[in-house]
């Protein structure tokens, strides 16, 4: 049990200090013509689907998609995640898995591209 809470530590430290460096902001435009598009880049180095899902200041969780194992994928923010107070934090549920590790909150800025990775030990 011990290995396990201690591995499972290790994931969420990855996976916070990988998210928390974010790109450049983009001039992309939301299609509603609101603030700039927000994304996430997903590198998933591990063998396991993820679910991914973004969590805002209230603690509601939406879900962004599916990331196949040893693959990228993008995901859009949705600008009401984003919101006025601008932190996030990201949950990861690996598919035939019984645990989701979850990021730190992160400060995105609209118009932000937030690299996740996801190591493959998960």
């Amino acid at each position: 049990m011990r290995v396990h809470l201690a591995k499972l530590a290790t994931v969420v430290a990855m996976l916070a200090t990988v998210a928390a460096c974010s790109q450049a902001t983009h001039n992309a435009r939301s299609d509603e013509g609101g603030q700039p598009t927000t994304r996430v880049h997903v590198e998933n180095r591990a063998f396991l689907d993820m679910n991914v899902f973004v969590i805002g200041d209230g603690g509601n969780r939406q879900r962004l998609g599916i990331v196949t194992g040893n693959t990228d994928q993008e995901f859009v923010i949705p600008d009401y995640i984003i919101g006025p107070a601008n932190t996030v934090r990201f949950l990861i549920e690996p598919i035939g898995s019984n645990h989701a590790p979850i990021s730190n909150s992160l400060s995105v800025q609209p118009g932000q591209t937030v690299t996740l990775t996801i190591p493959p030990n998960v």
